[in-house]
């Protein structure tokens, strides 16, 4: 797991590229996650494939702006267009100093 967002209910799976078909058709037959012997009912299904983590992570800014331009949609006042507006704007992905070699090819899987 390389991110992990419990308020939206988003998590970044990385795995060898040999190995990502394998995770796919895995993903759906989890039913529950266990923690400190506690059991979360869950249902994970896929939204995207990428080559890189930056990639996912780009495709993840996306998605979650959609997903704050259709709840936009269905504001009922002006106290919650503005607070969806806020989260809308706030949605970037920063860049960081890259230093050479960090940064994978596009053809794996993450």
């Amino acid at each position: 797991v390389k991110y992990l967002n419990a308020y939206t209910g988003t998590v970044l799976l990385r795995c060898r590229k040999d190995c990502y078909r394998l995770l796919c058709s895995a993903l759906p037959f989890v039913r529950q996650l266990e923690s400190r012997n506690q059991r979360y009912p869950c249902s994970l299904n896929t939204l995207h494939v990428g080559g890189t983590i930056r990639t996912c992570q780009k495709f993840l800014i996306q998605y979650n702006r959609r997903q704050l331009l259709m709840l936009l949609q269905n504001c009922t006042n002006e106290e919650e267009r503005r607070c969806v507006q806020k989260s809308l704007l706030s949605c970037s992905l920063t860049e960081e100093a890259s230093q050479s070699g960090d940064e994978e090819d596009d053809d794996g899987t993450e």
